[in-house]
């Protein structure tokens, strides 16, 4: 954005920490984290990196972790714009300090085998880079800001901006399965390569915190926070040139805009707007598709729901694809047409999305485990969807249909772990679906 801007980042991914196996898990979302990253940031039509001046570090123990921020932040000059991103665990002590977990990190020595968020912002604040930007994807990211409890004393000041997977004192999404990203930075991803909309020609970090935002708030209770110390505006990213003009596109993103505000105040005018404004052949043409699907199911009106969601498969677009074809399928079984249904969560299935290909696998596994001459293809869809889905009803309604069709060693291992990773009380169901089992070898393989 700025003539003659250097823009360099620095990528950090730790997903194992073996002194810590169990308050400290193995993640699998990070190695696939900077890896997607550093594929949008050098991005030959989106990015603004040089791929000479992306880093990516994986695992590292704390001493290298912070050899690899000083060196990287102390090598910034003016004219430079240096981003350091961490997803990975990030451990929260009593007073709300920040830590962020290296390989080696352990509890019995949180500040020497961590690095903190105070540390981390004092680095970033004496940088002598015109811009320092950094994001981090982690439990507990929220408190980036702040040193203990109280949200006034901040940290990150002039110079700095921060982007983080969560508000303080809440937790963030790894991903779903190896290979695949986290919540967060699946859609900061998507937001870097042409999903958000930025303005002249570029994507500034306010358009893609609004991004990543609106998408994080749709899918649940967990939220992204940005905090913005900089002076002027500062950008992370290229978007296609309008010209300085509002047309096309950008303008079915401002209607698409007012149609969501006027959701609450005349519903019957914003199910009109959105309705025509998902006939335009464009991403935001198919978001309001998308909206339309979902006001209407709240309506009841499950045709007109179909009908939008068709809209959003018509288009193609890989981003929601997935999520309207498993909407519609809900829908069309609400309709008493569960033939169709299945059909389209089928298909939601082959996008291999990792929330709705998931959800989808197990509405498959409810409707064929009832049928006895489709029940091995409804397991193979529970067992899909148990991989995918952290859910205490998905384990618990999977081993009653192990059970059901007599494999009870699988059924068992379902059960047991419901107890050890649900409270109550799904540990006690768990639990006393365990006990009334066979014993182990008998039933099927």
């Amino acid at each position: 954005m700025t003539p003659g801007r250097r823009y360099r980042a620095l990528l950090l991914g730790n997903s194992e920490f073996p002194r810590e196996p169990v308050q400290l898990p193995g993640l699998a979302g990070p190695p696939a984290d900077v890896e997607r990253l550093r594929e949008a940031l050098t991005d030959r039509e989106y990015g603004l990196h040089r791929a000479e001046d992306v880093m990516v570090r994986r695992d590292l123990e704390i001493s290298p972790m912070r050899e690899e921020i000083e060196v990287f932040l102390d090598a910034g000059r003016p004219g430079d714009q240096l981003l350091v991103f961490y997803s990975g665990h990030g451990w929260r002590e009593e007073d709300g300090e920040l830590y962020l977990c290296a390989r080696d990190t352990t509890r019995r020595a949180i500040r020497s085998t961590t690095l903190s968020a105070a540390d981390l912002a004092g680095q970033m604040q004496a940088s002598r880079a015109s811009a320092t930007i950094v994001v981090l994807d982690c439990c507990n990211s929220g408190n980036y800001r702040f040193k203990g409890p109280s949200p006034v004393r901040v940290f990150d000041g002039s110079g700095v901006a921060a982007l983080t997977s969560s508000q303080p004192d809440r937790p963030s999404r790894d991903a779903v399965a190896p290979g695949r990203t986290s919540q967060f930075t699946g859609h900061l991803v998507a937001g870097l390569r042409g999903a958000a909309r930025g303005r002249d020609g570029h994507l500034l970090l306010s358009d893609l915190y609004d991004y990543v935002h609106e998408r994080m708030a749709a899918e649940g209770a967990i939220r992204p926070t940005y905090h913005n110390r900089l002076a002027g505006l500062v950008a992370l990213g290229r978007t296609p040139r309008t010209g300085g003009s509002v047309t096309g596109s950008n303008l079915v993103a401002d209607q698409l805009k007012a149609a969501l505000r006027l959701e609450s105040a005349d519903r019957v005018s914003a199910v009109r707007a959105l309705r025509r404004l998902s006939e335009h052949d464009s991403g935001w043409g198919t978001l309001a598709a998308l909206r339309l699907g979902e006001l209407a199911t709240a309506d009841g009106d499950d045709a007109t729901a179909v009908r939008a969601y068709d809209r959003v498969l018509a288009s193609g677009d890989p981003r929601w694809a997935a999520e309207a074809a498993y909407r519609r399928g809900v829908r069309l079984a609400a309709m008493g047409e569960p033939d169709h249904a299945a059909e389209s969560w089928r298909r939601a299935v082959e996008l291999d999305d990792p929330r709705w290909s998931s959800a989808a696998a197990r509405e498959l596994g409810r409707r064929l485990c009832g049928d006895p001459a489709t029940v091995t293809a409804g397991l193979a869809h529970y067992r899909r969807a148990l991989v995918a889905l952290d859910d205490p009803g998905l384990a618990l309604e999977a081993g009653d249909a192990m059970r059901a069709a007599g494999r009870y060693d699988e059924a068992r291992a379902v059960y047991r772990r419901l107890v050890s990773r649900a409270g109550r009380p799904w540990s006690v169901i768990g639990a006393d679906r365990q006990a009334g089992l066979p014993a182990p070898g008998a039933g099927r393989s």
